[in-house]
């Protein structure tokens, strides 16, 4: 499934102005300083929209199969993904979530290792494999980048292997918030302190490999000890970040 891909058009006028108006989307991408391909310099913009493609994705809408020919990279521009892994018999657990400016899927590996579904609305720009190659070959500023990244989806997925083999259930859920919110900051204080959690509680627990009683529990702890309070649209503000510090075992 590769989601809503735009018109092709089949004039060369046309074709030109879309050329233009990919290029102009890749110069305004909020996310373009903070994802791998902000390592090309501004003059390789026309490049670089032409080396990828844009798909739009509904929510809860699977992006790729675990199993399925790993083709492609994903670059995530708008909305949440998250990754599942599933065994021989059937069971499945969430392994990751993939924010804005994040990538997912190996450029070398040969079969996509997790499926990946949309839990919000999501828009993603595509690369495949000889694009990549194309663009690596040109600017080796963009592998070293990709590399970066890929050592950092490391180390996080390390942290994830402790918290849940170590960390007791308030600490894994008080840890999940401060991690979520670091990795969706802006450049001001207050991006820290709220945050909007578009994943449900059940989510949550599949992640922190608990039940859902137990997050919601934890969730009124940390809301009765004043550390958080929770709003609509499941956002959640943190009212002393040092006590959730604390909460989380760091």
């Amino acid at each position: 499934m590769f989601g809503d891909e735009m018109p092709v058009s089949m004039t060369a006028q046309t074709v030109g102005a879309q050329k233009g108006a990919q290029v102009a989307e890749c110069s305004r991408c909020a996310m373009r300083l903070t994802s791998f391909c902000g390592a090309l310099p501004n003059g390789a913009l026309e490049t670089l929209a032409l080396s990828r493609s844009r798909a739009r994705f509904n929510k809860r809408q699977t992006i790729v199969c675990e199993g399925e020919p790993g083709t492609l990279l994903f670059n995530v521009t708008s909305g949440v993904v998250k990754l599942i892994r599933s065994s021989p018999d059937g069971r499945a657990q969430i392994v990751g979530f993939r924010v804005p400016g994040e990538f997912f899927a190996s450029p070398t590996e040969e079969k996509y290792t997790f499926t990946a579904v949309a839990v919000t609305d999501v828009e993603i720009c595509r690369f495949t494999r000889p694009q990549l190659k194309r663009l690596w070959s040109e600017w080796p500023d963009l592998l070293e980048r990709l590399f970066a990244m890929s050592c950092a989806q490391l180390t996080s997925n390390e942290e994830q292997m402790f918290l849940l083999g170590r960390k007791t259930a308030r600490e894994k859920v008080a840890s999940f918030l401060l991690t979520y919110a670091n990795r969706t900051a802006c450049d001001n204080q207050d991006s820290m302190r709220l945050i909007n959690l578009p994943m449900t509680r059940v989510e949550i627990a599949d992640f922190l490999g608990l039940t859902i009683e137990t997050v919601s529990r934890v969730f009124s702890s940390l809301v009765d000890e004043g550390m958080i309070s929770v709003g609509i649209s499941r956002s959640v503000r943190f009212m002393d970040l040092q006590a959730l510090s604390r909460a989380a075992g760091d």
